[in-house]
C-alpha cells in the first residue's frame, strides 16, 4: 500500500522560519488568530492571501485538489485537466460528511475512514479560461472515500487504501422506498451532495441539494441527463455503506425530494431512526423523518416512516407531519407549505448532543424577510444566526420543541442587533455547518459565498456547557474567497475542509483571489482538507 508523503513530497527542512510562519501549505504552524472583541468588535478577522491557524493548534495538510486517490491517479494538471484525472483524485470542492472508524486491524494502526461530499465545479475557477468541459465536471463533483491511518504522531491519507473510491455522475445508484415503483429502481449518478452524516447504525448519508444545474450542464454527457423524466430521480437522501468498497448508494425515497443545505441523524429511545434535515434555501425549511421501524441489518429501515416540517410556535416549534404519498414525497416543499409549516432564514448544518437532548441549527440569514418570528430574530438580516432546539426529556420523537435563539451573527462593531455571550473572542457571519465535539463545542463552519469582503470565514468553537454557555472563541480563519466545509474529530486532530479558497466573486481559474495553499503562482487555489491539532 503506498502512503501519502505527509507534506506530499516537499521537506519542512528546506523552508525558512518565515516561510514557516507565513502558513504556507508547505510548513506546521502554530500562529494565533488575531483576536476580536464580542463587545466592540475590535480586531481583525479580514480575509488575507494565507489563512490564520488560532492560539492552540497546529495546522497540518491532508489532501488537496488533484492529489491522488486511487492508486492509478495521474499526475495532477490542473491547465489540462482530464476525466482520467477527476475520477481519480480529490474534487475541486469538499465538504466533511462523516467520520467511520473501521474494525481493528491486526497491525494495531488506528484507521478512520472520511467521507466528503463533493458539490461544485465551477467553470470560471476550474477550467482556464473558463470554458466548460461538462464531462470532466461530472467527475469532480460526487463524493470521495478517504482511507487514513495513524503514523509518526498524525493522521495521514493513505494512497489506494481498502476503502478509497470516488461516487460521481457515472456512478450507479439504488432507489428505494414509496417512490421507486414510479421512477424506477436505478438511476447513474449522485447529483450535487451539499451535506452527510454518520448514522447510529454506521452507515453514512449523502444528501443532493439542488440538482437542476448539474442536469442542464450535464445533458450532453449521458447517461439520460437530457431527458427530463429523470429530473425526480435525483434530489434524494442517498445511504452508503462506507466501508464495503463495492456498496451502491441507496436512494432513499422515503425521505422527501428537495435541496438539502444540512442533515443529522440519531434514534428515538426504542431504535427508530430519525433524521433532521434543512432545506437550503432563503426561507428554508426544517424536516424531520421518522422510521417506522429499527434499523436492520437489510438497510430497509429508512424506506418506510413519516416526515414532518416544522412550525414555528411562540416557544420553540412544533412537528406538522406530511402525507405519505408519492405526490407529497417528489414535492415535498410544497407539502410543507400547505401543512404550515414556517420558513427559517437559509437554514443550514444540524447538530445533535450525544444524548439527543439538545439540536442545534445553524441559518445563515435571510435579507428579505420582513418579519422576525421567535427563532428568526432580525428582519433584512444577511448574517445569520444559531438556533438551539430542545425536545422533551430528550424524546427526539416528541410533537413539540422547545426553542431560543442562542447567536445573533455579524460584527458587532457595524451591525445591529449582534448578540455574543460576553467574553466571547471572536465574531461570525453566516454559519453554514455545525459539528458536536465529544467534550460538548460546537464547532461553527462559516460559508458567506466567497465574498469575504467583510471579513474571513472560519471555524468558530462555542462552549455548551460550563460556567460560560455560547461562548465563542476563533480557531481558525480561512484564505480570502474561502468557506468551511464542516469538520470531523478524532483523538486530538480536528479536520476541517477548506472550500475554494480564491473564489471571490470576480475571481477565475486565470485570476484567482489567491493561490492556496501552495502560494505557487503556476498553480490555482485547491480546496484542502486540513488538520488542526492541539498543542
Amino acid at each position: 500500500m503506498k502512503r501519502r508523503d505527509l507534506l506530499n513530497g516537499l521537506s519542512l527542512a528546506t523552508l525558512s522560519l518565515a516561510s514557516a510562519r507565513a502558513q504556507s501549505v508547505l510548513g506546521v504552524t502554530s500562529d494565533s488568530a488575531p483576536a476580536a472583541s464580542a463587545a466592540t468588535g475590535s480586531g481583525s478577522q479580514a480575509a488575507k492571501l494565507d489563512d490564520t491557524v488560532g492560539e492552540g493548534f497546529n495546522r497540518i495538510v491532508m489532501i488537496r485538489w488533484g492529489d491522488a486517490v486511487l492508486p492509478n491517479a495521474p499526475p495532477f494538471n490542473p491547465d489540462a485537466l482530464n476525466a482520467d484525472q477527476a475520477r481519480a483524485q480529490f474534487p475541486y470542492d469538499g465538504v466533511i460528511a462523516a467520520m467511520i472508524s473501521p474494525p481493528p486491524a491486526q497491525d494495531g494502526i488506528p484507521r478512520l475512514v472520511m467521507v466528503v461530499a463533493n458539490p461544485a465545479a465551477p467553470a470560471r475557477m476550474v477550467f482556464p479560461g473558463g470554458i466548460d468541459n461538462p464531462a470532466v465536471a461530472g467527475r469532480l463533483q460526487g463524493a470521495t472515500i478517504l482511507n487514513l491511518q495513524y503514523m509518526s504522531g498524525r493522521w495521514v491519507t493513505v494512497d489506494g487504501g481498502y476503502q478509497s473510491r470516488r461516487i460521481t455522475d457515472g456512478t450507479l445508484c439504488e432507489i428505494t422506498g414509496p417512490v421507486a415503483p414510479v421512477i424506477g429502481s436505478t438511476v447513474q449518478g449522485l447529483l450535487a451532495p451539499q451535506a452527510g452524516c454518520a448514522t447510529p447504525w454506521g452507515n453514512v448519508l449523502l444528501a443532493e441539494g439542488h440538482t437542476a444545474p448539474w442536469l442542464k450542464r450535464l445533458a450532453g454527457v449521458g447517461y439520460g441527463y437530457d431527458d427530463p423524466a429523470q429530473a425526480p430521480c435525483f434530489g434524494w437522501v442517498s445511504e452508503l455503506n462506507a466501508l464495503h468498497p463495492e456498496s451502491i448508494p441507496a436512494k432513499r425515497t422515503a425521505l422527501g425530494r428537495f435541496a438539502r443545505a444540512g442533515i443529522a441523524a440519531t434514534a428515538t429511545q426504542d431504535g427508530r431512526a430519525v433524521i433532521f434535515m434543512s432545506q437550503d434555501a432563503p426561507g428554508g425549511y426544517l424536516f424531520r423523518f421518522i422510521a417506522a421501524a429499527a434499523p436492520t441489518t437489510g438497510g430497509t429501515s429508512l424506506d418506510s416512516g413519516t416526515l414532518a416540517v416544522a412550525q414555528i410556535t411562540a416557544g420553540g416549534i412544533i412537528w406538522l407531519d406530511l402525507p405519505g404519498t408519492i405526490p407529497a414525497l417528489v414535492g415535498a416543499v410544497n407539502a410543507a407549505a400547505i401543512a404550515g409549516g414556517s420558513a427559517f432564514d437559509a437554514p443550514g448544518g444540524i447538530a445533535i448532543s450525544a444524548d439527543g437532548g439538545t439540536i442545534y441549527l445553524a441559518c445563515a440569514g435571510n435579507p428579505a424577510r420582513t418579519a422576525p418570528d421567535a427563532l428568526n430574530p432580525r428582519a433584512g438580516d444577511g448574517n445569520g444566526h444559531i438556533v438551539v432546539l430542545m425536545p422533551p426529556g430528550g424524546d427526539v420523537s416528541a410533537e413539540n420543541f422547545a426553542g431560543k435563539v442562542v447567536l445573533a451573527a455579524g460584527n458587532p462593531a457595524t451591525t445591529a442587533g449582534t448578540n455574543y455571550v460576553a467574553g466571547s473572542s471572536g465574531w461570525l457571519r453566516k454559519p453554514r455547518t455545525l459539528n458536536l465535539a465529544a467534550t460538548g463545542e460546537l464547532w461553527i463552519g462559516t460559508d458567506q459565498g466567497g465574498d469575504t469582503s467583510l471579513g474571513a470565514d472560519g471555524l468558530f468553537v462555542m462552549q455548551t456547557a460550563g460556567p460560560s454557555p455560547y461562548l465563542l472563541t476563533t480557531a481558525y480563519l480561512a484564505p480570502v474567497g474561502a468557506a468551511m466545509g464542516g469538520v470531523g474529530f478524532d483523538r486530538s486532530t480536528i479536520f476541517a475542509a477548506v472550500r475554494h479558497p480564491g473564489a471571490t466573486p470576480a475571481a477565475s481559474f486565470d485570476d484567482p483571489a489567491t493561490r492556496w495553499p501552495t502560494l505557487l503562482p503556476n498553480m490555482p487555489p485547491q480546496t484542502t482538507i486540513i488538520g488542526l491539532v492541539r498543542v
